[in-house]
């Protein structure tokens, strides 16, 4: 194992240096470059310039915060994942974040400008300045801009369709500080308004519109059996493991939401009161703001539903930032979405996280990478404290290309983050085959399961000594494991029937928005914290044997691969884009990563 250990001291620094190249900003003549809002991420290809902005007109801005001593915290990480002793978040912020004189020192600066500050978030600072303030403090400019296509591209290829034409402002010459007060700044937002223009935020997994369940349809799309819990369960052996008193209690499961959303928790107890789960576990919705703009949010409500389902004992928390970072002046530049993760990652301290609320990675890399870097800096603090991440793969089939007819969203060319981080597990798909009673006889990868190559991340350790066979090795792929996103009788693989309550009533859906927070409940039921998941999902081989940082032991036969499907690349026994190394067997998975976790 001490190849193992040793390749992955260098995989772990091919991702911090990957990221690198936006995140160790330099030093140049005692300036600090801001290089994640530099014009080569905010000016749009072809677009045209039109006038100077305003020096007068007052812009609300947010200043995102890098963490600190990050060679020390490669080797912390390093050291979590193979020894399994996590940090508190009050030692983490302790020992990673920017210290209150620093955060002194740079307010101090910017107010010296005339910026306003308007509230202090941990690692984002918000202000209002003019923008001629903004010019000088920064040593910038900025101008309004006109595209006139109507598709947004990245990467060479068309990324969002029917978008434009439109006009915008933005930065013209990359910001600069003083090195002293800038030398932990991120990036700036605010101070281009591309990103609610080109792209409008959040993407769920699941936003089709919801069908009412209510037996045989003639449009041939709602199944007229029903799929339970219960059956899913006693199917994929959940049962084995709530007979052995295994109900996830004790750990926290936090849900991503929706940000300006809110949901009814009525139907969540109602849900469990119909298909009679025994719930011991608590249940809260925990709301910062006051923006709930998007409305009631039939996801969250799907994903609290289905982990308080698959883990009766566990806690479910869903965390909303509704306008809370900035006010409403500065929604829609995903300062919310990041909030969540922060505040899960600093209040709550959960076992497991579950997301099924994505982002296009390439837009992200090729637009937004200030916020891509914000983001995964969380993933390494849930990380290092021992949380496991899942979030759902998307519902789009390869790279995004190939969509249920029933649920296009003009998004393409694309996989989905934060899913594609090496420090996350993304959740694919399979379609489950009823019989006309509800019985399950067969599965198949489903056809709209996304998967794809990450243009950020290189190949990761775990992939590299992957024990499953075909596993990739050229960049970070995914998924890494797939669970139940669709099913029922007689149905085309985009039919519905798979139960929801929402706004009172039954409604069936699809999505791999399922099976992320079914999966996630899988994992709480192991009773022990596991970090990064994927480091002991790619060492279980199909045939049970368990490779730890410590020694090979033999386990379980929990994995099942996943012979049939397409979206449109096939699904194959090995690792393959569609279910990832396929699906599992409940009760051997959390016998294995139980295991993992003594010998760590």
């Amino acid at each position: 194992m001490k190849n193992i250990s040793s390749i992955l001291i260098v995989l772990i620094l091919l991702v911090f240096s990957s990221l690198g190249s936006g995140l160790v900003l330099q030093a140049q003549e005692s300036m600090y470059y801001v290089q994640t809002s530099s014009p080569q991420y905010s000016i749009l290809p072809g677009s045209q310039f039109v006038e100077p902005l305003n020096t007068g007109l007052t812009i609300p801005i947010a200043i995102l915060l890098n963490f600190t001593n990050y060679s020390s915290l490669n080797s912390e990480l390093l050291y979590v994942i193979s020894s399994g002793h996590y940090l508190t978040p009050l030692k983490f912020r302790e020992y990673y974040y920017p210290s209150q004189s620093y955060v002194n020192s740079l307010e101090n600066y910017l107010e010296g400008y005339g910026f306003v500050p308007t509230g202090n978030y941990g690692l984002i600072l918000t202000f209002n300045a003019t923008v001629g303030e903004i010019e000088q403090a920064f040593h910038t400019y900025i101008n309004v801009y006109y595209y006139p296509f109507k598709d947004i591209y990245w990467f060479g290829k068309v990324g969002e369709k029917r978008v434009g034409p439109f006009y915008y402002f933005t930065n013209n010459v990359t910001p600069s500080l003083p090195y002293g007060v800038g030398k932990y700044v991120l990036g700036i937002v605010g101070i281009d308004n591309l990103d609610p223009h080109a792209y409008q935020g959040l993407r769920q997994a699941w936003n089709v519109p919801m069908t009412e369940g209510k037996g045989s349809s003639s449009s041939g799309l709602i199944s007229s059996a029903i799929f339970t819990p219960n059956t899913i369960q006693q199917y994929f052996n959940f049962s084995s493991l709530y007979a052995q008193g295994k109900t996830g209690s004790g750990s926290t499961i936090a849900i991503e939401g929706v940000p300006e959303c809110y949901v009814n928790t009525t139907d969540i107890y109602s849900f469990w009161r119909l298909f009679n789960i025994p719930r011991t576990g608590s249940f809260n919705v925990i709301t910062l703001g006051n923006d709930t703009s998007g409305g009631q949010s039939g996801e969250n409500e799907l994903d609290a539903e289905y982990s308080g389902a698959f883990a009766p004992g566990a806690n479910i928390a869903i965390v909303f930032s509704d306008g809370y970072v900035g006010g409403k002046a500065l929604v829609g530049n995903l300062l919310n979405y990041y909030y969540e993760y922060y505040y899960m990652a600093n209040y709550l301290n959960p076992d497991v996280v579950s997301i099924s609320v994505s982002l296009p990675e390439s837009y992200l890399a090729a637009y937004y990478p200030a916020m891509l870097y914000m983001i995964h800096n969380i993933m390494v603090q849930l990380s290092v404290q021992g949380t496991s991440v899942l979030a759902a793969s998307g519902d789009w089939g390869f790279e995004s290309n190939h969509p249920p007819p029933n649920f296009h969203i003009g998004v393409y060319n694309t996989i989905w983050y934060p899913e594609s981080d090496p420090l996350v597990t993304s959740v694919g798909g399979i379609f489950l085959n009823a019989t006309s009673t509800g019985q399950i006889y067969s599965f198949s990868g489903w056809d709209y399961s996304t998967g794809g190559n990450s243009v950020v991340f290189p190949v990761q350790i775990y992939e590299l000594t992957s024990l499953i066979p075909f596993t990739p090795i050229t960049v970070r792929t995914y998924p890494d494991i797939a669970f139940v996103s669709a099913g029922g009788y007689n149905i085309p693989e985009f039919g519905f029937g798979l139960p929801l309550i929402f706004d009172g009533q039954l409604f069936v859906w699809y999505g791999t928005s399922g099976a992320a927070p079914m999966t996630a409940a899988m994992v709480s039921l192991v009773g022990q914290r596991l970090g990064p998941l994927n480091y002991a999902l790619y060492h279980i081989s199909y045939s049970g044997e368990v490779v730890t940082p410590h020694g090979i032991i033999k386990g379980l036969s929990a994995w099942i691969p996943v012979t049939s499907g397409n979206n449109p690349m096939p699904a194959h026994y090995g690792w393959n884009y569609v279910t990832g190394p396929g699906t599992y067997d409940a009760y051997g998975m959390v016998m294995d990563l139980g295991m993992y976790a003594e010998y760590i």
